[in-house]
């Protein structure tokens, strides 16, 4: 079995347009344009605390109803539960359940 030839591969040659990934030798294409930001004027996170607290507080509230809702009815069962498994633990539960307490 022959090894394959570089020009019968899919990697395309020097007179193709489209060139390889990440090939930046070729000639520049048309129709693209890149914008660069100078490193002295980019701001890695300007306000970004207060931008948080205005828009956080704002996503959050409008996701509330979904997770207040859920998390209140969860809450009210485990109480619930609770509050009765120590009421059924008590003499009072034993005599009203008609078990045997001694």
């Amino acid at each position: 079995m022959r090894p394959t030839f570089a020009r019968h591969s899919d990697m395309p040659g020097p007179k193709v347009y489209n060139l390889w990934w990440g090939d930046q030798t070729g000639i520049r294409q048309k129709g693209i344009t890149q914008y660069t930001l100078s490193p002295f004027q980019a701001k890695a996170a300007p306000k970004m605390i207060r931008n948080y607290l205005f828009n956080g507080y704002r996503r959050l509230a409008g996701e509330a109803i979904f997770w207040i809702i859920p998390f209140g009815i969860g809450y009210g069962v485990y109480t619930w539960a609770r509050n009765y498994e120590e009421w059924a633990k008590s003499k009072a539960g034993h005599l009203a359940l008609e078990g045997h307490h001694d």
